[in-house]
């Protein structure tokens, strides 16, 4: 037969187990409700985050000239930085210019787009 000390102790033990559960409850509720609100306040800057992965929004389209005069601008800075079209001592703006008569100088590898063409004329 159980004494007294018996059922305290089941309380206990039971109230303890409990008190575990239920902690574990607000934990993983706080969590949830703490990774919706960041996914909620990234969505609003435009990054989406879903279990398939990550994507992001973005207001500007690039038509075909601005992705070509940006590659053409890095081809440039390119052209600059290497060996090839700078020699030794030779100032870097001068690096992609042909060398030979003066008129061949003048008509240098620029590479412009056909917006920035009908801007000079």
């Amino acid at each position: 037969m159980a004494n007294w000390f018996d059922y305290i102790s089941l309380l206990l033990t039971v109230s303890i187990i409990s008190a575990l559960a239920y902690g574990g409850y607000l934990a993983t509720r706080a969590i949830s409700q703490a990774v919706q609100t960041t996914k909620d306040s990234l969505k609003s800057k435009g990054v989406n985050v879903s279990k398939s992965g990550v994507s992001v929004k973005t207001n500007k389209r690039y038509e075909r000239e601005d992705y070509l005069d940006a590659t053409q601008r890095g081809f440039i800075k390119a052209m600059k930085a290497s060996s090839g079209g700078n020699q030794a001592g030779q100032d870097p703006s001068q690096g992609l210019e042909r060398e030979g008569s003066a008129k061949d100088k003048s008509r240098g590898y620029h590479l412009r787009s056909r917006r920035s063409r009908e801007v000079e004329k």
